[in-house]
């Protein structure tokens, strides 16, 4: 099997070990985004909803810099510090996706990688 990183200068590179995006075959793994802009400057302090728009501008990036697109995405986790925030979340997911939507999970976490984030997503896609 040959896998592949992804990459793009349209978000934050990765950081210590890892790819932000892998193909392998025809499968895509986009790691935990958080709301970073591609200076590495968390956007929306504060606002679950304006996190939750960046977050899914940073995996729409690593989706067409595979050649995929948010239809290709099967999977979406969903990593969130306040459980409140699901129905603001997923107002904003609408924006990005359309049905059939992908398999999803949302779970509430104690932290996030850096304590400004507030929201984090992954995702699989099939191309």
């Amino acid at each position: 099997m040959n896998k592949e990183a992804i990459v793009t200068d349209k978000i934050f590179p990765a950081q210590g070990p890892h790819s932000n995006a892998v193909r392998a075959g025809n499968l895509i793994f986009i790691a935990g985004q958080g709301a970073r802009n591609e200076k590495g400057e968390i956007i929306g302090l504060g606002d679950p909803v304006a996190q939750a728009e960046q977050v899914l501008k940073n995996i729409g990036a690593l989706l067409e810099a595979a050649g995929a697109s948010f239809d290709n995405v099967v999977m979406l986790k969903v990593y969130m510090t306040d459980m409140r925030h699901r129905e603001a979340v997923g107002k904003v997911r609408r924006q990005f996706m359309r049905e059939p939507f992908p398999a999803s999970t949302s779970v509430q976490v104690a932290a996030l990688a850096l304590p400004e984030q507030m929201i984090m997503m992954e995702a699989i896609a099939v191309i």
